[in-house]
């Protein structure tokens, strides 16, 4: 109901099991979960909902991902984090690999350039630490049989009653009977909840 509450229109079972595995970002071994459906089905919202009721400090929600920025973040930076990816479908082979990574074995280790105080180039390892949560989404989840074993797959509501209900939902809104400063409240009581 506090769910409910936020904003986050039906979607019962979804909303609660994705917020058990944003939650998990606390434990020593985290979830993940591949949010999937339509374009234009919803997906992404029901992740920024979710992602808006852990604390902030403690999310990172990205729409994109270069090739090799995962390796480049602080070492300690992922440690105990949630990370949202807005649209999976968008990242490269090698984004895609430190992603699973970060996942499977919650650390990212590379080789790299070194240049020293003197000018001279020499080698060095750098370490991304993690666990972390995850939440992602995707059009097109049957594509990654590389992460099948890693996550859950969610399927949105795309049924015509959850199309009603958020009809609904945005024409009560519009017309005032639904308070947006109560819906930031529920929120931020969830977020205190979860520190």
């Amino acid at each position: 109901e506090l769910l409910g509450g936020t904003g986050i229109v039906g979607e019962d079972n979804n909303r609660l099991f994705l917020l058990l595995v944003a939650l998990s970002y606390k434990m020593a071994a985290p979830l993940h979960a591949l949010i999937q459906g339509s374009s234009g089905s919803g997906k992404t919202r029901l992740l920024k909902q979710i992602s808006d009721c852990m604390p902030p400090e403690k999310v990172t929600r990205l729409t994109r991902v270069s090739d090799k920025v995962l390796y480049n973040y602080p070492e300690r930076y992922f440690m105990n984090r949630l990370l949202c990816l807005e649209d999976i479908d968008g990242l490269s082979e090698e984004a895609e690999f430190a992603f699973r990574e970060l996942q499977s074995n919650g650390e990212l280790n590379s080789a790299t350039s070194i240049k020293l105080e003197n000018g001279q180039i020499t080698s060095g390892q750098k370490t991304v630490r993690g666990p972390i949560a995850s939440l992602a989404c995707t059009t097109r989840g049957e594509l990654y049989e590389d992460n099948m074993s890693r996550v859950f797959l969610i399927a949105v509501d795309e049924s015509s009653e959850q199309t009603r209900r958020i009809i609904d939902y945005q024409n009560r809104k519009a017309s005032g009977e639904i308070d947006h400063v109560k819906e930031e409240e529920h929120k931020a009581f969830i977020c205190n909840l979860v520190r």
